[in-house]
């Protein structure tokens, strides 16, 4: 069964992949604000793209880049950070394929403009890293986000805003149920709610201690107060 654990994952950069970001002037003024009142973000962005702008004109970058270029590179300096403990002077984006690779396979699934899709696959990718520095790597498990789970989501009516909470509460539910219950009872149009009832009281405690895990890692409680297994646009 799957066990996740906790990761610090980067606050500022996390409410950007979680924003609605649809490229227009609007908002390319509104991501050169935020970075503009986010020093330590403001910095690492100029010297990640010094390549374009040696003078470090956000909006030059910006404009160049745009937000998933910018994206993509400071993913993988945070992701250099886990492994390395320093932010290096350049990023090999090819470390980030399959966080992208992922990201693809779901972007039928919820709307243009949001990265949350990104964010769960690369909170499953910094899984990997955390596990291989933990000395008690036998208590935990990676995130694998199997493709049989991805197919569960032409069972959904209309695109989800929060995938990633969407297919990790799908992932859980296979690893507990099996892949061809799960999709019985998605085909019959069973509720979430219901799904969770069916689960053994330590099994719900499992779920929900998964689900905590997830939201402290990327600062995301809403989830907790509102309904995702409702899926809309």
């Amino acid at each position: 069964m799957i066990n996740l654990p906790y990761i610090t994952m980067p606050d500022h950069f996390v409410k950007l992949l979680c924003t609605n970001i649809l490229p227009s002037t609007q908002v390319n003024n509104n991501l050169e604000m935020y970075l503009n009142d986010n020093k330590d973000l403001n910095i690492l962005v100029k010297k990640l793209f010094i390549d374009l702008d040696p003078d470090g004109f956000l909006g030059k970058i910006i404009s160049i880049s745009g937000w998933t270029g910018i994206r993509n590179r400071l993913a993988c300096a945070f992701l250099e950070k886990n492994q390395n403990g320093s932010f290096p002077d350049q990023v090999l984006l090819s470390k980030l394929s399959d966080v992208l690779n992922l990201e693809n396979k779901l972007r039928h699934f919820t709307p243009a403009g949001y990265s949350r899709a990104f964010l769960l696959a690369y909170y499953a990718k910094l899984t990997l890293v955390k596990l291989n520095q933990m000395e008690e790597v036998h208590q935990y498990t990676p995130l694998i986000i199997k493709d049989e789970v991805i197919d569960l989501m032409k069972f959904s009516k209309s695109k989800s805003v929060r995938i990633d909470w969407l297919i990790l509460q799908l992932s859980l539910f296979e690893s507990v149920l099996g892949i061809e219950r799960l999709k019985n009872f998605l085909s019959s149009e069973m509720k979430f709610q219901a799904l969770f009832n069916m689960l053994k009281p330590e099994e719900q405690e499992w779920f929900m201690q998964n689900l905590l895990v997830y939201g402290a890692s990327i600062s995301d409680y809403e989830f907790f107060l509102t309904d995702t297994s409702i899926i809309k646009e």
